[in-house]
């Protein structure tokens, strides 16, 4: 196992020390960012724990917040087509999860909203990912806070 750390400049948390197997390569980019294709899931409170930074190996002022969708939405059912998981290089065996990616209007942090239509699908056993557009009917901005909360 490669256990060669990098530096990363991060945009919200300074400067990171990550091990390179730790790096999440996109082929394809991440829409509207189809160039760049490193990325490194930051967690400064501990594994899981946000909120949790999806930054750019390589350019610092690229990141977003990113979260579970099953912790906000329970019930979320996503069906991989066959394209959805040949973007990741999924075999059997392989161990996936989902993440999607956060907007924070105008700095409103309890207006934030999540994108549940196009997830992340992560190959965590070949570190390799894509932003996919799901068929299922979810929401671009599903709101992460019930109206009237953290008021």
């Amino acid at each position: 196992m490669n256990n060669e750390r990098i530096t990363v400049e991060t945009r919200d948390l300074g400067t990171a020390e990550i091990e390179r197997e730790n790096i999440i390569t996109f082929p394809r980019g991440i829409y509207a960012f189809e160039d760049e294709r490193e990325f490194v899931v930051l967690s400064p409170l501990g594994d899981g724990v946000y909120p949790m930074w999806l930054q750019s190996v390589e350019k610092q002022s690229l990141c977003f917040i990113v979260y579970n969708p099953f912790d906000i939405f329970p019930d979320y059912n996503v069906n991989l087509d066959e394209d959805d998981r040949a973007s990741v290089s999924y075999e059997d065996g392989d161990e996936l999860c989902l993440i999607v990616i956060a907007s924070i209007p105008g700095g409103e942090f309890k207006k934030t909203t999540v994108n549940m239509k196009s997830p992340i699908v992560v190959n965590k056993t070949k570190m390799t990912a894509a932003q996919i557009i799901l068929e299922e009917d979810y929401e671009i901005r599903y709101p992460l806070f019930a109206e009237g909360e953290n008021d």
